[in-house]
């Protein structure tokens, strides 16, 4: 078969392969690997929980790195209330982990699974300790109206990389015949655009919907 024939078979397998259809065998061959990557952030925030309890506060280290990213120095941080946090920035910072969460995979998955596991200890660690100071229904208004889509859009993409290392494993094997296919690389491409688009809805509501939320839910913190 000729690379005209292939193009043109490919062409009608993707009219035929509906995106609906394309994302359904996408989130069925990776629920494991996105639930396996869920898991490990969970431990993460297990980890970063008992090291609040063990008397390690990582607030001051997240903090000097959020300074360093905005490059703010004391003038331009006097007044009002501070540095406006753009979605553009929430973004710029969140892209990053996504892409290596799935370019982990030539890692062997460990730098995926770092990723999730430094997160979840960030993410743990800081949510407790500041719970312990301001109240936990605070930091759920913080971290809920974002977090319901930036996590699950990290997850999707370190299940796509864990994906694709036990992918490559079953070709090394002899379990598989190709490592990857122009069906599988079309309804994982899919299921990647998915995972970022909830990204970017995140940095959205994380730069203009979260703080409003928690100023009307608990006015006397702000």
């Amino acid at each position: 078969m000729n690379d005209g024939s292939r193009r043109a078979r490919f062409g009608t397998f993707v009219r035929e392969y509906t995106v609906r259809e394309a994302l359904t065998d996408a989130w069925d061959e990776h629920r494991r690997y996105v639930g396996f990557a869920t898991a490990l952030f969970l431990v993460g925030v297990l980890v970063g929980i008992a090291l609040v309890l063990a008397g390690y506060d990582l607030l001051e280290l997240m903090l000097e790195l959020l300074e360093e990213d905005l490059m703010v120095d004391e003038e331009t941080m006097g007044g009002g209330r501070g540095v406006e946090l753009s979605a553009q920035f929430f973004v710029l910072n969140n892209t990053p982990p996504f892409l290596l969460s799935i370019v982990g995979a030539v890692t062997i998955g460990l730098l995926t699974a770092a990723i999730m596991l430094f997160n979840g200890v960030l993410l743990g660690n800081i949510a407790y300790a500041i719970g312990q100071e301001m109240g936990f229904g605070l930091i759920l208004a913080l971290l809920v109206p974002h977090g319901i889509f930036e996590l699950p859009a990290l997850f999707v993409a370190a299940g796509v990389g864990f994906r694709l290392v036990h992918r490559f494993a079953q070709r090394i094997f002899g379990r598989r015949d190709a490592f990857v296919t122009k069906p599988y690389l079309y309804r994982t491409g899919l299921f990647v655009l998915l995972g970022y688009l909830m990204l970017l809805l995140a940095a959205v509501i994380e730069a203009y919907v979260t703080i409003e939320v928690a100023e009307l839910l608990f006015p006397g913190e702000f």
